[in-house]
């Protein structure tokens, strides 16, 4: 015991420490600390997934973590924000206000065309998808506001419905492939959908299609949720 305290006392020294939440429900999160040069904990942060993965590797699981779909082939990517990787985990991201293409049933009325939309964080597993609009600018935080993402197709809880879209998430599917996967279905299928408040945003659509005038935020609709709420 004497040799292994003057191992660590000479050659290692404590740089992260780990603070693990949960309720009644086991529902968790875990709060990681670094350590500066005197031991002390600073700079509290939710864990992140490269430190996940250091933890994997250094508790000799990282076999069983690459089993799940959620598979680290790869670099992850520096927009994610979350991961569960069970085997029926899912995966939360985020991505920044952008021009994108965006395509509608001809009964809406809408023409198909390029429009300015807002920053949204992404929650997906392997059969479903939940999408809200943020204000943050740059990376949220756990306490980043939700806001109901402005698209037809998609309920005020985030849930979207991808009617006949196929969904094919392979089992062995990579990180980055996942939110790619995930983006493509949902912006390079037709919205068509009319649900609650659908006339509002046929309306916001219909005067931003094929200009280059910015998502105005402030139409955005308000949840009760802020993104720690998400991530169960």
């Amino acid at each position: 015991m004497k040799d292994l305290t003057n191992l660590i006392n000479d050659h290692l020294r404590p740089v992260k420490a780990l603070v693990f939440y949960a309720n009644k429900q086991d529902d968790g999160y875990v709060e990681c600390y670094d350590m500066d040069d005197r031991g002390m904990a600073i700079n509290a942060h939710p864990l992140s997934v490269r430190e996940s993965q250091k933890l994997a590797d250094a508790l000799d699981s990282s076999t069983e973590l690459k089993a799940s779909y959620l598979n680290a082939v790869d670099l992850f990517p520096e927009n994610m924000l979350y991961i569960n990787f069970e085997r029926n985990g899912f995966m939360v991201w985020h991505t920044p206000a952008q021009t994108v293409n965006l395509f509608f049933k001809a009964e809406l009325g809408l023409s198909d065309g390029r429009a300015n939309i807002p920053a949204l964080v992404w929650k997906a597993t392997r059969h479903g998808l939940w999408v809200w609009a943020i204000k943050t600018e740059g990376r949220p935080d756990a306490g980043s506001q939700l806001f109901c993402a402005p698209f037809l197709n998609v309920y005020d809880s985030g849930s979207v419905c991808m009617g006949s879209v196929r969904i094919d998430i392979p089992k062995n599917c990579s990180v980055s492939q996942f939110t790619g996967l995930w983006e493509h279905y949902f912006f390079d299928s037709s919205f068509s959908h009319t649900i609650a408040g659908s006339d509002k945003l046929i309306g916001i659509w219909r005067s931003l299609i094929g200009t280059d005038e910015p998502f105005p935020t402030s139409q955005l609709k308000k949840t009760d949720k802020n993104l720690i709420d998400i991530l169960r």
